[in-house]
């Protein structure tokens, strides 16, 4: 398996801390300041090697991730950890939980960034608390990229919580200090310019794990990922997020 990284979350530190990180980012790079591609999972050398290393050799690590990734410490139930960015996620060891904050904080922390509100939709409280709290990532499929999808409409979300026993939850969730984002027609763009091998390679890789996938799926996450990104906005109402590290989430859950 990869090396370890130090983490770059947020998860135990104060809202204060949350609100003075974006600041200094904002001070820093402007506006735009959570499109630099400089996600690097706070140093992690196993990722770091991966961003860094030449396409064919990324396309030879991808294609070996199935049979070198040791699934021994992740048998938690999860009915999908094999998706394919699972997979990679937990090669690279990359596993830093979202910052969760009181309801009140949440506020505050939107209130004082300029944070835009984002809404997910869960089957259950299981669910929705997997994702805050399990050791591990655990991302879906999805047709722009295996990862996590959240949207700005509640409404959208909440068609997403429905269920037949009627538990759905929605949570409310914000970008981190930590998550860089790049426009999926950019992402597109930049891998286009990849070699063939690689290109190849992250199709392969986004359209495998569990039998839910994609046609449209090119392996954007595991391409994001290498330049440097843990979010992806679709340009048609949705983001989605790589790592969970990217995420703010307030622990209320609601309907």
């Amino acid at each position: 398996m990869g090396g370890r990284g130090s983490g770059s979350g947020f998860s135990n530190v104060s809202l204060a801390f949350l609100v003075q990180a974006v600041r200094n980012a904002q001070g820093k790079t402007g506006a735009n300041w959570q499109h630099t591609g400089d996600y690097t999972d706070g140093n992690n050398p196993a990722l770091v090697k991966y961003q860094g290393q030449e396409d064919d050799k990324t396309a030879n690590f991808l294609a070996g991730t199935d049979r070198k990734t040791d699934f021994a410490d992740y048998d938690d139930g999860y009915q999908f950890h094999d998706i394919p960015l699972n997979k990679l996620l937990l090669r690279l060891g990359i596993k830093g939980k979202p910052t969760t904050l009181s309801d009140k904080d949440f506020d505050a922390y939107v209130q004082q960034t300029g944070q835009q509100v984002f809404y997910r939709g869960w089957s259950g409280k299981e669910a929705a608390e997997r994702m805050m709290d399990a050791e591990y990532n655990h991302v879906g499929n999805g047709r722009y990229g295996d990862g996590y999808y959240f949207t700005p409409d509640r409404s959208v979300a909440q068609s997403f919580a429905w269920n037949v026993r009627g538990s759905g939850v929605v949570t409310r969730m914000a970008l981190s200090p930590t998550a860089r984002v790049i426009s999926l027609s950019e992402l597109r763009q930049k891998m286009a310019s990849m070699s063939t091998k690689l290109q190849s390679s992250m199709r392969y890789a986004g359209t495998g794990g569990s039998g839910r996938t994609f046609s449209p799926n090119m392996g954007e996450s595991q391409a994001a990922l290498k330049l440097g990104y843990n979010v992806i906005d679709t340009g048609s109402g949705y983001l989605h997020a790589v790592t969970r590290d990217a995420f703010i989430v307030s622990r209320k859950l609601t309907k």
